[in-house]
């Protein structure tokens, strides 16, 4: 894991670089690598927390049959077994 320290050291030479430069391309240039490790430090922060506090997700307990129940579901005005009878 990369320390964040790091990752806002790099981001600042980066914008430091940007500001001396006056071309768009050197800026474009820099922002890109800006915008690269913002996506570092973001995607290591997300997959530490998921690691450190799994999201418990409850299965909400359902009425409706399923598909792979095999049971047909009635319902009144269908007159007929296929998706497109009406």
């Amino acid at each position: 894991m990369i320390p964040l320290s790091r990752v806002l050291a790099e981001i600042d030479k980066h914008a430091s670089a940007a500001k001396l430069r006056g071309d768009d391309q050197s800026i474009r240039d820099s922002l890109l690598a800006i915008r690269a490790l913002c996506d570092v430090a973001l995607s290591e922060q997300v997959e530490f927390r998921s690691v450190a506090a799994p999201i418990r997700v409850e299965q909400p307990s359902s009425t409706i049959p399923s598909v792979s129940s095999g049971e047909r579901m009635k319902e009144d005005g269908a007159n007929g077994d296929s998706l497109f009878d009406f």
